[in-house]
């Protein structure tokens, strides 16, 4: 589990380095070192030297990745209280029209929530249906949350993906916690690279 902690510490923070890593996982530097050359030698993630400093990022190009990417964003869902985690699991089951990618952002992804925090939480649909509503609202009264739904189609979420200015999609790709459709985000990525 401590190269999860390790590899999620490189995805929610681009660009950080072996101390700093050691610092936030509580592991020595040289067991952080260990995990991070046999990730290097996968090629799941990638190194770039900065004066005496080596940052560490998350290596997108490498299809190894995804499920690597899957287990963080569930060891970060686990963290979450047990009736967020639940409502969200419910919304997905109840829904017909299943979503490409669920995202969690917000105070929850950010992990400064409250007991009053809304859960807002975002859908990209093929094809979006009205049904999002009424289902919302059912788990909203179910977990007694404040579900802040908000959807998009494929195309609207591709084409605010790569716009640089859109200030939503700029607290997405910050603080972002991916439920399903870590393959769509990867893909995105390296499109954009």
């Amino acid at each position: 589990m401590k190269k999860i902690e390790i590899l999620e510490k490189i995805y929610l923070n681009p660009g950080i380095h072996l101390r700093e890593i050691a610092r936030r996982t509580g592991l020595s530097i040289p067991a952080v070192k260990n995990h991070i050359d046999k990730f290097l030698r996968e090629k799941v993630i990638t190194k770039k030297k900065e004066g005496r400093n080596v940052k560490f990022f998350i290596n997108f190009k490498s299809r190894k990745i995804i499920p690597y990417l899957s287990e963080v964003e569930t060891f970060r869902l686990e963290k979450l209280p047990e009736r967020v985690g639940n409502a969200v699991v419910d919304l997905l089951s109840i829904l017909e029209n299943k979503p490409l990618v669920t995202i969690i952002f917000g105070s929850y992804a950010k992990d400064d929530y409250t007991k009053e925090s809304d859960l807002d939480i975002l859908l990209v649909f093929n094809k979006i249906d009205r049904e999002i509503e009424e289902k919302t609202k059912l788990i909203c009264s179910r977990y007694y949350l404040k579900v802040r739904p908000v959807y998009l189609s494929w195309k609207e979420f591709k084409e605010k993906f790569f716009d640089t200015k859109n200030v939503f999609m700029r607290e997405i790709r910050e603080n972002k916690l991916i439920v399903n459709g870590i393959e769509y985000w990867v893909m995105l990525e390296n499109e954009k690279a």
